[in-house]
C-alpha cells in the first residue's frame, strides 16, 4: 500500500500529539504516521514556543495545528484540548500519541486496515491500539497507555474526557476504568507494536536470578504516580486491586536501587498527604 493510499482510511482521522520541551525527535516521531491522519493538533505545554519545529511538516501537508499552552498544563489537558479541536471539526475518531512514540509504516498501515475491521464486527469497542511492550496481552484490555490508542470521541464525550485534576500519571488509566463502566471495551492488536519510550526503567537483578523493573522517575513524578495511584483505588476498587502492590514496589524500587532516595520518599509521602486531603491538579 503507498502512503499516498494509507493516509486515506475509511475513517477519517485526527491526531493530537502531547509536547513538552521537543526537539527535531519528536518532529521525525510524528512523520511515522502523520500520513494516516487528515489533522494532527500539536498540543505544546512547553513555556516557550516551538512551532517553528513544525514549519517544514505544515508547509508540505498544511494538516498540523499548533497550540502553545505556554505552560505545563498537563497531558491531560492538553489532551483535551486536541479532542475538543478534532470534535469541532467533526471527527469522530483521535490517534492519541505521547511526542516520544513512532510507527513503522507497515506497523500504521496494518493498525489502519485491523482497526477498520474490528470496529465493524464489534461497535462496542471505543479504544483501539497497538502493542507496547511484552507485558501488555493482545486482545480485550482492562488498562492501556494512552499513547497509540485510536479513540471513540463519541465515548470520550458521554465519559467526560481526560479527568484535568489528575495532571499527570493515570490519566490514562483514568480513562479505560470509564470506558468500561459505561459498557465499552478496549482492544488490543497482536499484529501491531509502536515503538515507546518508557522513561528510564531500569532492570535490577535480586536475591539469586530474580529481578525486577524499576521506574527511575524524578521525585515529582513519584508524587503524582503515589497520588494517583491512591485515587484511583478509591474511585475504581473493582479495577484496581493490584495498586497497593505496585506502590509496594515502587518503593522498594526507591530504597534500594535508585538515586536521591530521601528527595524521591519525601515528594512521595507528599504525594499521599495530598491524596489525603483530597488535594488534586497541579503539585504546589
Amino acid at each position: 500500500m503507498s502512503s499516498e493510499q494509507a493516509s486515506a482510511p475509511l475513517t477519517p482521522l485526527a491526531g493530537v500529539v502531547v509536547w513538552f520541551n521537543p526537539t527535531a525527535i519528536e518532529v521525525e516521531n510524528i512523520k511515522s504516521y502523520l500520513d494516516f491522519v487528515q489533522n494532527l493538533y500539536v498540543v505544546d505545554n512547553s513555556a516557550g514556543d516551538n512551532s517553528s519545529l513544525l514549519a517544514e511538516l505544515d508547509q508540505q501537508t498544511g494538516k498540523v495545528v499548533y497550540i502553545a499552552n505556554r505552560d505545563n498544563l498537563g497531558i491531560a489537558t492538553a489532551l483535551n484540548k486536541g479532542c475538543q479541536r478534532a470534535l469541532e471539526k467533526g471527527y469522530q475518531w483521535i490517534l492519541t500519541m505521547d511526542q516520544d512514540s513512532s510507527f513503522n509504516s507497515q506497523a500504521m498501515t496494518t493498525f489502519i486496515a485491523e482497526f477498520e475491521s474490528k470496529r465493524l464486527e464489534d461497535p462496542s469497542i471505543a479504544v483501539f491500539t497497538p502493542l507496547t511492550n511484552e507485558e501488555q496481552a493482545p486482545g480485550y484490555s482492562l488498562r492501556v497507555i494512552t499513547s497509540g490508542n485510536l479513540l471513540s470521541l463519541d465515548a470520550y464525550k458521554k465519559i467526560g474526557g481526560f479527568d484535568d485534576e489528575l495532571f499527570i500519571d493515570e490519566v490514562d488509566h483514568d480513562l479505560c476504568y470509564k470506558v468500561t463502566q459505561n459498557g465499552y471495551k478496549i482492544f488490543s492488536f497482536a499484529n501491531v507494536h509502536m515503538e515507546h519510550k518508557l522513561g528510564n526503567t531500569q532492570l535490577h537483578p535480586y536475591l539469586f536470578k530474580r529481578a525486577m523493573w524499576v521506574m527511575h522517575h524524578g521525585a515529582v513524578r513519584k508524587y503524582y504516580i503515589v497520588r494517583n495511584r491512591l485515587i484511583m483505588r478509591d474511585r475504581f476498587p473493582e479495577f484496581t486491586q493490584d495498586y497497593d502492590k505496585f506502590n509496594k514496589q515502587l518503593l522498594i524500587g526507591v530504597i534500594f536501587f535508585e538515586k536521591q532516595k530521601l528527595l524521591k520518599l519525601r515528594y512521595m509521602f507528599k504525594g499521599y498527604r495530598d491524596y489525603r486531603k483530597k488535594r488534586l491538579g497541579k503539585m504546589r
